[in-house]
């Protein structure tokens, strides 16, 4: 067993070393991602900006990490990205992210993300407050959000911010919490 994960290790070390990277089962190199996802951030795709910011910053897909590289991507990507963040109300207790999620989609099936961007709504959050648990959403379309928001009756809208690469990285780490 030893020898086996020893192996595994040497393998992922050399893969790594070259620039090769393990994806769907099969080796990808580094390069042919890289040129992918920037190809594909010439045709609008924005989350191509994340994964360049993910694959740079984490060292995904077998990338060498480049905080420089990293910063640009992740400064594009954060472009007109906001926060929106909400509570309950009238009687809504959510306990975790599901009873949020399950009520939103209830009263408005368009909040949600896109193929090509984070959209009306994207990277979902909650977290405990008090006795409360509060959510928040990143948004393209943040005045769309706050007014779905607004016509929920469960929910109550808080604020709406600009994104920053740094509180970017903050709020992507951060954890979902529940009561």
């Amino acid at each position: 067993m030893k020898a086996t994960n020893a192996l595994l290790l040497a393998v992922a070390t050399f893969a790594a070393g070259i620039g090769i990277g393990f994806y769907v089962g099969r080796a990808y190199p580094a390069n042919t991602y890289v040129r992918e996802q920037t190809e594909a951030t010439k045709t609008g795709i924005r989350w191509a900006e994340y994964k360049l910011w993910d694959a740079y910053s984490n060292g995904t897909h077998g990338v060498a990490k480049n905080p420089a590289k990293a910063d640009k991507w992740l400064g594009q990507f954060v472009k007109d990205v906001y926060v929106v963040r909400f509570e309950p109300a009238n009687g809504f207790h959510p306990q975790n992210a599901m009873d949020y999620l399950n009520d939103i989609r209830k009263h408005t099936p368009d909040a949600r993300s896109d193929n090509d961007r984070i959209g009306v709504a994207g990277f979902f959050r909650t977290k405990k407050v008090g006795d409360k648990l509060v959510a928040s959403f990143l948004s393209n379309e943040p005045d769309k959000l706050r007014a779905y928001i607004e016509n929920n009756p469960d929910l109550k809208f808080v604020s709406v911010e600009p994104m920053t690469p740094q509180s970017f990285i903050e709020y992507e780490h951060s954890e979902q919490e529940s009561l």
